[in-house]
């Protein structure tokens, strides 16, 4: 049942669209009453409307049901911030004093009080500002939200909406990085590094980042190529071992729900890894959640394997 406003006493200020006939404008200026004579044919016309066309109505409805969904969505998708800091290539901090580590890729460390910069680390440094040049930045938050530091994750981009990691990996000077849930962009995010690795720019060119073998594992992020010896079926780990200088670790869980294969399939078997390494003494442990970080020579896309 349709239900009508009732008609505004003398004097109440309306806006000049309400006082006006359907379809016509209001010529004067000064008139922000309703008229009286108005209130039965607004309420007719508006009754026709909905009983000629209903359907009609219901569509207009919908559609902007759906645009404010989806324009809600989009919003909650993005907030903005301003740069306060560049910390290096994939770590800023925003006015507002929120750290945010950039989601998806690893760029060359700076200095600290323990070690040296690694190469490029200033070049990367450099390109993240000269891409946030107005220090303006969009943030979209990456599912797991926060890292064990504490700062956020997330995936950023300009003004213009381009991506700041793909602009960063394009360059050379990022590598990509998969840590499940947090893989949203990353096939975009591997071609890029694809394109700059075929190019040979960027660290895709110095030896330091050449992937190494399980007994030259320095520490630190770092890619890495060998030849399986054991496998080990635990009830919470898969155990991949090098000898005795690698172990690379993987939850069963993590396993059954992101692997595509048997683990035993890995027997003997040519592999390379990305990721962060711990050492202790002469062993190196690397623990994964995500098949990309794990490369199958001669059989996955090729991303760190060479061709012999």
């Amino acid at each position: 049942m349709l239900k009508f406003v009732r008609p505004a006493s003398p004097g109440t200020r309306v806006s000049r669209r309400a006082s006006m006939r359907p379809g016509a404008w209001a010529s004067s200026k000064k008139s922000t009453a309703v008229r009286p004579d108005l209130q039965s044919t607004r309420a007719t016309w508006s009754r026709t409307v909905f009983e000629r066309q209903p359907f009609g109505v219901f569509s207009l409805l919908w559609c902007l049901f759906l645009f404010v969904a989806l324009h809600g969505t989009a919003e909650a998708q993005w907030r903005r911030g301003e740069v306060a800091k560049f910390v290096d290539g994939d770590t800023l901090i925003l006015d507002s004093g929120e750290t945010i580590r950039l989601a998806g890729i690893n760029t060359p460390e700076m200095a600290t009080d323990s070690r040296p910069a690694e190469p490029l680390a200033h070049e990367a440094h450099k390109v993240l500002a000269a891409q946030l040049a107005d220090r303006q930045v969009l943030i979209e938050d990456a599912p797991q939200r926060l890292d064990r530091y504490g700062r956020t994750l997330a995936y950023l981009f300009r003004s213009d909406g381009a991506s700041v990691q793909e602009a960063l990996l394009r360059e050379g000077l990022a590598s990509t990085v998969a840590i499940a849930p947090n893989d949203h962009y990353l096939d975009q995010f591997f071609q890029a590094e694809q394109a700059a690795h075929r190019a040979e720019r960027g660290i895709w060119s110095v030896e330091y980042y050449m992937p190494a073998s399980a007994n030259k594992v320095r520490g630190g992020y770092q890619f890495v190529r060998a030849r399986l010896s054991r496998i080990e079926i635990g009830k919470k780990w898969f155990v991949f071992s090098v000898e005795k200088d690698l172990v690379i670790l993987v939850r069963r869980t993590a396993w059954e729900s992101r692997f595509d294969y048997s683990p035993g399939t890995l027997d003997q078997a040519r592999i390379a890894v990305r990721g962060w390494f711990s050492k202790k003494k002469t062993r190196a442990t690397l623990v994964i959640n995500h098949p990309f970080m794990l490369e199958r020579c001669g059989i996955d896309p090729q991303r760190l394997c060479n061709n012999n």
